[in-house]
């Protein structure tokens, strides 16, 4: 049976870490937000079967867009509403499905806050990233 690690709210969806590293998100899709691949909305928690990641430490909603951090492969990945740069991509195109954001690739984070139009990473040696 899983057990939620942790759970963050967004403007419209939500997001739950399970036990065994599973991300499941629900509420509003309409941004990609869920990262199902689809702008569908989800009534229910469901797991997002195609984000296979190893050692999913965090999972944190913006207003619109999410973001989750993988500790085994210092990776930050995320996806949903991507105007303003809010995810971190080097554009402002939605993502529908969570993308590595190239940047912070390698980087050990430590934690990992997202704003409305904006997300911000902490590295274990006090760095800030947005």
């Amino acid at each position: 049976e899983q057990s939620v690690v942790l759970i963050s709210a967004g403007a419209n969806h939500s997001v739950a870490l399970l036990s065994g590293q599973m991300v499941c998100s629900w509420g509003r899709g309409e941004d990609g937000q869920l990262g199902h691949g689809d702008s569908e909305d989800r009534p229910v928690p469901t797991v997002l079967t195609s984000f296979d990641v190893p050692r999913i430490t965090s999972v944190v909603c913006g207003a619109d867009h999410t973001a989750a951090y993988s500790d085994d492969e210092m990776q930050l990945y995320s996806w949903g509403w991507g105007d303003f740069g809010r995810l971190g991509h080097g554009n402002s195109s939605d993502v529908f499905n969570p993308q590595p954001v190239v940047a912070l690739q390698g980087m050990k984070i430590k934690q990992v806050a997202c704003g409305d139009s904006h997300c911000l990473a902490v590295t274990v040696t006090g760095q800030v990233h947005r």
